[in-house]
C-alpha cells in the first residue's frame, strides 16, 4: 500500500527521528530507556552558556566536565554505523522514488550512507557552524579539543553544528526544510515520535497543504491518527522491504 501511494506520488520528502538512530546503537532521549529518563532533564540554556564563556564551553568539554548523558551519547555516536532503513532510504532516493530526506538525527548516518539531497535540521555533529554566517566545515572523524579559531570567513563564533538547548534552527536550514514539505505531495515519516518542535510541525504544515502522509514506526505516535498508512515496523525491516517492492 505505501509502495503504491509512493508510485502516484511526485514529490516524496522523508522525515526520520531518533528511532532511525536507535537502530544503529544509538540511545533516544526520551522514554524508557532515553538518556534523559537515565540521568535526568539538561538544562535548557545550553546556547546561551556557551555563548557567555565559548573558551570556558570548551575546556569543560576537553576535560569531560560535562553532562554524563552528552558523555554516554559521545560514545554511541563514535561507534554508530549506518543501518539497512539508512542504505534502504540512499536507494529510493537514487531510483527516484523519494526527492528528499529531513532529518532531526545529528548522527550524519544519513549522509555516510549515501543520500544526497538531505537537510539536517538539528545540524551534524561531525562538523563545525559560524553561528554569525553560517559557514560550515566537516570534520569527518577528527574530534577538536579546543575551541576552533574564529570563522575564516567573517571572523564569528564557531560551535558544532548541532543545535543545542536554546539555540534556534539556523535560517537556512529551517527555509530548507520548508521548502521540501512544500514541495511535497507525500511524507513519509520513519521513526519519530513526532513531537520535537519546530521539526514535527512540518509534518502537520504538509498534511494541511494536502501531502498524504506515511508513518513507519513500531510503536502509536502522535502523528499516526493523520496518516493514511501508519506501519507498525522498524526502519531497518520496512525501508529495504519498501524498495525491493518498488524496484521490481
Amino acid at each position: 500500500e505505501i509502495a503504491e501511494i509512493i508510485r502516484e506520488s511526485e514529490y516524496v520528502v522523508g522525515m526520520t527521528g531518533a528511532g532511525m538512530s536507535v537502530e544503529s546503537g544509538i540511545p533516544p532521549f526520551r522514554g524508557a530507556d532515553g538518556l534523559w529518563t537515565k540521568y535526568g532533564n539538561p538544562p535548557m540554556d545550553g546556547y546561551s552558556k556557551f555563548k557567555e564563556d565559548p573558551t570556558g564551553w570548551w575546556n569543560r568539554r576537553t576535560n569531560e566536565k560535562i553532562d554524563a548523558h552528552i558523555l554516554e551519547l559521545r560514545d554511541a555516536l563514535a561507534n554508530a554505523k549506518p543501518h539497512a532503513g539508512h542504505y534502504a532510504l540512499a536507494g529510493l532516493e537514487k531510483q527516484g522514488s523519494l526527492q528528499s530526506v529531513v532529518t532531526q538525527n545529528i548522527d550524519g548516518l544519513d549522509e555516510k550512507a549515501g543520500l544526497q539531497n538531505l537537510i539536517e535540521i538539528h545540524g551534524n555533529r561531525t562538523k563545525l557552524r559560524c553561528i554569525e554566517c553560517g559557514d560550515r566545515v566537516s570534520l569527518g572523524e577528527f574530534v577538536p579539543l579546543f575551541a576552533p579559531d574564529p570563522c575564516e570567513k567573517c571572523e564569528g563564533l564557531v560551535k558544532f553544528d548541532t543545535v543545542m538547548f536554546g539555540e534556534p534552527i539556523p535560517d537556512d536550514v529551517m527555509m530548507a526544510a520548508r521548502a521540501e514539505i512544500d514541495k511535497a505531495d507525500c511524507v513519509l515519516a520513519i521513526g519519530t515520535s513526532a513531537t520535537v518542535r519546530p521539526a514535527s510541525g512540518l509534518l502537520w504544515i504538509a498534511e494541511a497543504a494536502g501531502a498524504t502522509i506515511i508513518e513507519i514506526n513500531p510503536t502509536e505516535t502522535k502523528l499516526t491518527s493523520l496518516c493514511a498508512v501508519s506501519l507498525r515496523s522498524t526502519a531497518g525491516e520496512a525501508l529495504p522491504a519498501l524498495l525491493k517492492i518498488l524496484s521490481a
